[in-house]
This record gives C-alpha cells, sequence and structure tokens, in this order.
C-alpha cells in the first residue's frame, strides 16, 4: 500500500525511523499558530519565536554548565579569564562558563618525598643524612600562581636548609646526641625560606630516617654509642641503688626513734614511779623518821644481801680460837658464773638502754651502830 505523499503511512502516522531535527519540530510547531493568524507577517513571526527558543535553550545549557561541586577535601580557585578571583570551598558554586573558570586543588592529602646526601659538619667530617619532608598544599591560589613548580621549590628548600643546619654541627651531635634537634632546626629553616617564596605549601613534619659517619670511622662510633649506653645503665642502677640504701636508712631512723621513744617513756614511767613510792614514804617518815629510816635500811640490806654470797662469824665467842671452813670451791664457781653472767649483761646494756640500776655484787661490808651482830663480810 503505497503512502499519501506526504510522509505518512496510510493510517496518517509518520515512520518511527524520520530523521527529524529540533528545527523542524519548532518549525511545525508555530506552524500551527501561523495558520490561524495567516498572511506574510505570520511567518516572520515563526521565524522569530524559533530564534527566541533557541536562544533560551541555549542560555539554559550556559548556565547549567556554569556549576561545579567541590568537595571537603579540596578547595577551588575561580579565575576570570586567567586572573584570579577568588578561592571558594566545599559546595556547589556557580560561574558564568567562558567567563570564568575554576581549577580544583586536594588541601588534606599528605604529600611525602625524601632527600638524602652527603654533606660536611662543622669539624669538617663527612656525614650521609637522610630526611623524609611531609608537607601539604595550604594555599591553592599561591601553589597555582606564586612558583612554577612548588614540589621542586620544596625539594631544593629542604636541601638547602639541611645542608645549612648539619654544617653548623660537630659530626658527633648530627650521629648521637642532637638528632632531634637536628630535626627541629631544619624544619624551621625550611618554613623560612618557604615564607620567602610562598608556595601554598604547610610544611607538616620532618623525620631524620639516617645519619652515620664514613664507614671508615664506623666502628670507633658505634663503640662510643655503645659507652653512653652503657653510662646511661650505671647511671640507672646507681640511682636504683640510692633509692634503695635511702629507704633502708628512714627504715632505721624510724626504729631507732620508736624504740628510743620506747625508751624514754620506760624511764619517765620509772622516775614517776620512784617520785610515787617517795611520796608514799614521806608522809610516815614526817610521822615516825627513825621508825622509817630503819625499816628502810632493812629492807635495803635485805634486797642487797639475797644477792651475794655471805658468811656469818661471831667475833664474840671461842675466845679466837674457832676454826673456820670455807666453801671455796663453791665460792669460786658462783663467783665465775657471776662474772659471765654480767659480762653478757654489760654486752646487752651496750646495745640496748639500761632498764633498770646494776647492783655489784662482788664484796661487800655492812656496819650498823645500833646492830653490832650485823657486822658481816661478804665474800664470792
Amino acid at each position: 500500500m503505497s503512502g499519501n505523499g506526504s510522509g505518512q503511512d496510510p493510517w496518517g502516522r509518520r515512520p518511527q525511523n524520520d530523521p527529524t531535527d529540533l528545527a523542524a519540530l519548532f518549525k511545525r510547531i508555530f506552524k500551527k499558530y501561523a495558520s490561524n493568524s495567516g498572511g506574510s507577517s505570520g511567518s516572520a513571526n515563526i521565524n522569530k519565536r524559533i530564534v527566541l527558543l533557541v536562544g533560551v535553550v541555549i542560555l539554559v545549557i550556559w548556565a547549567l554548565s556554569g556549576i561545579f561541586l567541590v568537595s571537603p577535601q579540596e578547595e577551588a580557585v575561580i579565575l576570570r579569564f586567567g586572573k584570579y578571583v577568588k578561592t571558594v570551598g566545599e559546595g556547589p558554586h556557580w560561574i558564568p562558563r567562558g567567563i570564568e573558570t575554576h581549577k580544583t586543588t586536594n588541601v588534606t592529602q599528605q604529600n611525602t618525598f625524601n632527600y638524602q646526601a652527603e654533606m660536611l659538619t662543622k669539624d669538617e667530617n663527612i656525614v650521609s643524612v637522610a630526611i623524609a619532608v611531609q608537607y601539604r598544599i595550604d594555599n591553592p591560589a599561591d601553589y597555582l600562581f606564586n612558583v612554577t613548580n612548588p614540589n621542586l621549590t620544596i625539594q631544593q628548600a629542604a636541601s638547602s636548609a639541611l645542608r645549612q643546619i648539619v654544617g653548623g654541627m660537630n659530626l658527633d651531635a648530627v650521629i648521637t646526641t642532637g638528632r632531634q634537634t637536628l630535626s627541629d632546626d631544619v624544619k624551621k629553616q625550611l618554613i623560612e625560606t618557604l615564607n620567602i617564596y610562598s608556595p601554598g605549601l604547610f610544611v607538616a613534619d620532618i623525620t631524620l630516617q639516617q645519619a652515620v659517619p664514613p664507614k671508615q670511622v664506623t666502628h670507633a662510633f658505634d663503640d662510643a654509642i655503645k659507652a653512653r649506653e652503657d653510662e646511661v645503665t650505671y647511671e640507672n642502677q646507681a640511682q636504683a641503688y640510692a633509692r634503695k640504701v635511702e629507704s633502708e636508712a628512714q627504715g632505721t631512723i624510724s626504729r631507732m626513734q620508736q624504740e628510743a621513744d620506747a625508751y624514754k617513756q620506760q624511764v619517765v614511767l620509772q622516775a614517776d614511779g620512784a617520785i610515787a613510792r617517795y611520796l608514799a614514804l614521806l608522809s610516815p617518815y614526817q610521822k615516825a623518821p627513825f621508825v622509817t629510816s630503819e625499816r628502810l635500811y632493812l629492807d635495803a640490806m635485805t634486797s642487797v644481801l639475797n644477792k651475794t654470797s655471805n658468811v656469818f662469824v661471831d667475833n664474840n665467842g671461842g675466845n679466837g680460837t674457832s676454826v673456820f671452813y670455807l666453801p671455796l670451791d663453791q665460792m669460786f664457781k658462783q663467783r665465775s658464773a657471776q662474772t659471765t653472767s654480767s659480762i653478757d649483761q654489760s654486752m646487752e646494756a651496750s646495745a640496748t638502754p639500761p632498764t633498770h640500776s646494776a647492783v655489784n655484787n662482788t664484796t661487800s661490808t655492812f656496819s650498823h651502830p645500833k646492830y653490832p651482830f650485823m657486822n658481816q663480810g661478804g665474800h664470792s
């Protein structure tokens, strides 16, 4: 079945594969309105409306093309005809496409580069030093426009700072005691250098990875390092021993103080008891001095004579013809035992404070004017 000559099938439908362009579609849309108005003026209005509609579509597409999104890790630099305008942070933004452009940079990513070289120290020795520099972009505008190659700039600045700091230190300090100082000084010098050129970079950290002397003197420096480690070990041991001795001394002092306090309290109590006994005898003595004195004398003699070996001799009877038998062997044994006991008590008394008055139990002679029969000689 043939078509109707207007590009439609017998049922009045347009073929599905018809490559109709956008302009033809707009022309057919406005042709419907033009048929109502008629005349040559209608054709002119159709062309104006088509141009207007196409312009609106192009304007919408152009406006949409200027929208861009900045992620939280990035910042965007806005350029107007290639000249810096401003820097914007995360979120959606819009620029007039064709007039302004944008460049995004990651400001949170940490970048690292390693640098190693041999250089001279202050005492004219050669040392091999290796460092690792961690940095990130701090100012995107400076990073893009102030220097041609910011990464190369920071590498050259780090090399210069490292050589300057190492050149002011002795080899021994670079290898052993001054490693942390070296890292801190290189970082400080690198930051000061970068501030001059403003490459938009922030130095986060500098790590000293290696600082070794020449191979010819490696063994000597190893021995020096070991000696320093031994010095620290011995110093720690000495401090531990000092703390131990001090603790023991404090314990001894505390124990002696407690013993002294106890002895002091004991002496005070004994003195208080003696005073109490004296005051108890004062009233009877004031009432009957002679009787009280005699009783005290007899009590003292009883206490003393109970601790000695005594031999009583009656000088009034026998006319001097009495024969005395003295048990010398027993007396000498008893004296030897008492001497040993006295030595032991003396040794104990030298170690601890005495608790009572010592009584000499050797030989005593007593006489009393009123009781001549008590004249006696004590032999031990």
